[in-house]
């Protein structure tokens, strides 16, 4: 450690004590939340009120969301908490910022926050920390910030790619090493399987691929790596799967092999990442804006979804009356997918598990997440959609004949009625 770091070394408590009431703190998510900071944070309730917090999904939970802890803590989010806790999430209160990714990074560099919380790597010998597996958001974070706090974290690996940020960039450092939080991967079942061959069918050698969390996309991966694809770039996020389609020799010789803002998944993962050239981090507006869209081609995307109607209106974050999730990319990549040569695929189930319909013939009242002029191909069990240059009735019957068989005829019958 420089002297210059030993000077700027406290406790996460001593640190967070320069946050004070009314003021707005920034802190990293997913697998960057600096959770000795955040922590400390949370234990100062008692002493703190209307302090707004800034981030995305927070992998650990949303304890300063608690009853107990309402005066002292608001949550202004991305991402509401419903992925995480489910049925839960109705008591939980928060501010939502209906923001595409791209929108997100945007939103963050135009903020002047009092605080920002990051967790980094300790630094090297030129005083280097790197902002590790998520650098998509992190630096427009800390672009305008009054005051930075870092957390140093030897399990937090050094990324390749324009992760560095230097220790005079940072005003407090302190010191605590805990395993990153993990988001592990999740293997489908054989409906998932036969859904994600569907979809890798309609990715071709030397595809950009940007895929999406989930057993359905992971399905995917496995199928180009059967299928014996080649050629293939990661965009946008690195996941388990991602790791094995790159050791499995699927994508191209060159390196990097993946350009991502978010790695999210295993320890094992994390550990795969360290000093790892082949996968190089960088912002989100580089994997994200529409900017870097108008010069990408053969970019093929692959998300899933909650529900689509007959007009092809997606939702993929709204149920049961309540915001549960973030628009997060889908339509920044369904934007990206109009440019010449590129695609968007939109793969899930005809049904949920709980034999739900998913093609259903009109979307419930409450926002669209996606609208219908910028879907392309809808892959379930049942077969592929291709919705490109139809009408309205011929969408709404592709549609229809690749839902669950229970529920085909009915949607056939309305697409009749459609105009």
């Amino acid at each position: 450690m420089t002297a210059v770091a030993a000077s700027k070394t406290r406790s996460a408590a001593d640190a967070v004590d320069a946050i004070g009431s009314g003021m707005v703190v920034a802190t990293g998510s997913l697998s960057s939340e600096p959770l000795s900071l955040t922590g400390a944070l949370w234990d100062r309730a008692d002493r703190l009120r209307d302090v707004t917090v800034v981030s995305g999904m927070m992998l650990t939970g949303y304890p300063f969301l608690a009853q107990d802890k309402k005066a002292a803590f608001r949550l202004r989010t991305w991402f509401m908490p419903g992925t995480l806790l489910g049925g839960a999430a109705k008591s939980i209160e928060a501010d939502f910022l209906p923001l595409t990714w791209a929108q997100t990074v945007r939103y963050l560099a135009d903020q002047a926050f009092d605080v920002v919380l990051v967790q980094v790597s300790p630094a090297d010998a030129r005083g280097y920390h790197s902002l590790g597996v998520n650098t998509s958001q992190a630096r427009a974070m800390l672009r305008g910030a009054r005051l930075v706090i870092a957390e140093v974290n030897e399990a937090m690996p050094r990324t390749c790619g324009d992760s560095l940020v230097h220790e005079s960039e940072l005003d407090i450092l302190v010191r605590e090493d805990h395993a990153l939080p993990e988001f592990p991967h999740r293997e489908g079942d054989a409906v998932d399987r036969e859904i994600g061959h569907l979809a890798a069918e309609l990715i071709p050698d030397g595809a950009t691929l940007q895929f999406g969390i989930g057993t359905i996309p992971g399905a995917a991966l496995d199928g180009l790596i059967e299928q014996g694809r080649s050629g293939i770039s990661v965009i946008s996020q690195l996941t388990d799967p991602a790791r094995k389609l790159i050791e499995a020799g699927v994508c191209i010789e060159r390196n990097p092999k993946a350009l991502v803002g978010d790695v999210l998944g295993t320890r094992g993962l994390y550990d795969w990442m360290r000093e790892n050239d082949q996968v190089h981090m960088t912002d989100g507006l580089t994997t994200h804006s529409v900017e870097a869209f108008a010069s990408r081609h053969n970019f093929v995307s692959i998300n899933s979804a909650l529900e689509i109607d007959l007009y092809g209106q997606l939702n993929a974050d709204f149920l049961d009356g309540m915001q549960v999730g973030g628009i997060g990319g889908s339509v920044d990549f369904t934007i990206g997918a109009q440019v010449a040569g590129n695609r968007s695929i939109i793969a899930m189930r005809s049904r949920t598990k709980k034999g739900v319909p998913r093609i259903v013939p009109n979307l419930k009242p409450g926002p669209v997440t996606v609208p219908r002029t910028l879907i392309q191909f809808v892959v379930t069990e049942q077969g592929v959609a291709d919705l490109r240059d139809r009408t309205v009735r011929e969408r709404a019957r592709a549609l229809a004949q690749i839902a669950h068989p229970g529920d085909r005829d009915a949607l056939l019958a309305a697409a009749e009625h459609l105009s």
